[in-house]
């Protein structure tokens, strides 16, 4: 009985040590793993989500609240650390969607009646075309009516963890690897853009082909004027409505909104101004008198910043911009 209790015995410390050699092991190749990509410059990034965004969405209810909206130039050009740290008596909360433009998400803001703060939207003369207006629709609508707090602190907390470890990128999991494989022959190459838990986004420019990349711009931006030419100002004008009526419903609740025309450059500016004049557009948005707005050509050294793909600063230089821009937004600490 005796020798049966101690062989019992020996055969679980044996599965222990097993156990933990395994533990070790894979420890040991992720932390290898994760090294080797940190020396190859690669960064922790997340995906940002409709869950994620979701979980961002329902912060926006303290005292003092500053919310971003826009798009990729909104979440690049931004610095939210510089932000965070200027104004620490205020929440800000970065709710821009890659890609897609933000009146949607400015009107559900002006439909919540819990909302009282102070939103700052990146904006253009294409902001407010007909079929642009509802680009952010979709994730308002995930908020509304699929979104539980359940879902989205299991996504802030993945998203939290994600974005600690290299190894964890969307785009260097398995079967993500082995599709590249399959088609470069290659490992990645190391990603220029990282997605922050934060909703920002940071770029360092000197990891990607910047000639190539201006191009891709620049060409992308020309045929999307020539395939989807702008409405004519006057016609265009009456979708202005939308905004003085989101502000109005803002501004009677204690709140304020700021519009920010962005900076562009490289040949995407004068695209810009070649399909929307700002004496046809942007000027009628400035002659309403409840809409408050800022352009870049308007702020001194706003328009003095290198733009490497036509559209976006590099990281390096957004708290200086951000410096810059929040020098003309007065935030009563």
């Amino acid at each position: 009985m005796h020798s049966s209790i101690s062989n019992s015995k020996n055969s679980n410390k044996s599965w222990v040590y097993t156990w933990l050699l395994v533990i070790i092991l894979c420890v040991s190749c992720l932390g290898a793993y994760e090294y080797s990509l940190k020396k190859q410059g690669f960064e922790a990034s997340i995906t940002h989500t409709k869950d994620l965004w979701s979980w961002h969405r329902g912060q926006v209810y303290h005292d003092k609240q500053v919310v971003l909206l826009g798009a990729s130039r909104s979440q690049i050009n931004i610095d939210m650390g510089y932000l965070n740290n200027r104004f620490p008596s205020f929440a800000v909360t970065q709710l821009s969607i890659n890609g897609n433009y933000p009146v949607a998400t400015l009107k559900a803001l002006a439909k919540d009646e819990k909302f009282t703060g102070i939103v700052i939207v990146s904006m253009n003369a294409q902001v407010l075309e007909s079929k642009y207006l509802d680009m952010q629709n979709a994730y308002n609508t995930y908020y509304q009516e699929e979104s539980t707090l359940y879902k989205s602190l299991d996504a802030y907390l993945t998203a939290s963890i994600d974005s600690h470890f290299r190894f964890l990128h969307p785009s260097l999991g398995l079967e993500e690897l082995v599709k590249h494989y399959d088609k470069k022959k290659s490992f990645p190459d190391v990603f220029y853009t990282t997605a922050n838990l934060d909703q920002s986004i940071t770029t360092d420019y000197s990891k990607t082909d910047t000639v190539a990349l201006l191009k891709h711009f620049v060409t992308s931006k020309e045929k999307n004027y020539v395939n989807d030419p702008p409405t004519q100002s006057e016609l265009w004008k009456p979708n202005i409505k939308i905004l003085n009526i989101a502000v109005k419903k803002i501004n009677n609740r204690g709140g304020k909104v700021i519009f920010v025309r962005f900076p562009t450059d490289k040949g995407h500016w004068e695209l810009d101004e070649q399909y929307y004049p700002r004496q046809l557009y942007w000027k009628k948005l400035e002659q309403e008198p409840l809409l408050n707005t800022l352009h870049f050509k308007d702020i001194k050294g706003l328009d003095k910043f290198d733009l490497p793909d036509s559209s976006h600063l590099d990281s390096k230089d957004a708290q200086a911009f951000t410096r810059i821009l929040f020098d003309q937004i007065i935030l009563d600490e």
